[in-house]
């Protein structure tokens, strides 16, 4: 083989070996892309449950806690003034409205309770805070009626505090409405977070040059 042929042999490997090398960047600049948006993807998965791919432990914790107010208030003093209501077992007589409205909170508050459980924490907290509402608008006329007999009628020392008792029995069911707010709160956060971590992911993901073309 003459130089020239060498020389022309020589130069069409390095050729062939630049090409491969530049194939290598190219396909290791891939990887590397692809590795960082699969990062992104996962951080947006995370926005969407929390920190880890899914809720805090403490979630369900909270969840479980709502159900404690919700069956002291709801269940066993809301059936006894429901019931109590409509069967005529209340004197002086309360309003129709008012046993429908303790009724349709109790229903209500029950059915944002089981939406928590499915993790829609916005549809849930508006129901429960409708609920909990229309719950407390009723047990509301009961406390306002028992305080204004109190300051009109005298009544036996222990009844005295009648007002303050049921304040006590169905003010509970506040604490629903404050507990979904704790889990709704802490899910923007968790998810504003993932979220910005995964934006950072994008804007910092390895971009192909024009002169690559």
């Amino acid at each position: 083989m003459s130089k020239k042929d060498r020389l022309k042999a020589q130069s069409q490997k390095q050729i062939i070996e630049r090409r491969e090398l530049e194939e290598e960047e190219r396909e290791a600049r891939e990887a590397a892309r692809h590795k960082q948006s699969k990062s992104a993807k996962k951080m947006l998965k995370k926005a969407k449950h929390g920190r880890y791919g899914k809720e805090p432990w403490m979630f369900m914790v909270i969840k479980l806690l709502m159900l404690l107010p919700f069956a002291w208030s709801g269940i066993y003093y809301g059936l006894i003034m429901i019931f109590g209501t409509f069967g005529g077992y209340i004197e002086p007589q309360p309003p129709a409205w008012v046993g429908w409205c303790m009724l349709a909170g109790d229903i209500i508050v029950l059915g944002g309770i089981l939406t928590e459980f499915f993790k829609k924490h916005i549809p849930a907290f508006v129901v429960i805070a409708v609920g909990t509402g229309l719950y407390l608008r009723a047990a509301q006329y009961f406390i306002d009626y028992l305080t204004d007999r109190l300051d009109k009628v005298w009544v036996e020392e222990e009844m005295q505090s009648i007002n303050t008792d049921y304040m006590k029995h169905h003010y509970p069911m506040a604490a629903v409405a404050a507990l979904e707010l704790i889990i709704l709160v802490w899910w923007i956060i968790l998810k504003l977070l993932a979220s910005r971590k995964a934006k950072l992911l994008r804007d910092t993901a390895p971009v192909k040059s024009i002169v690559e073309d």
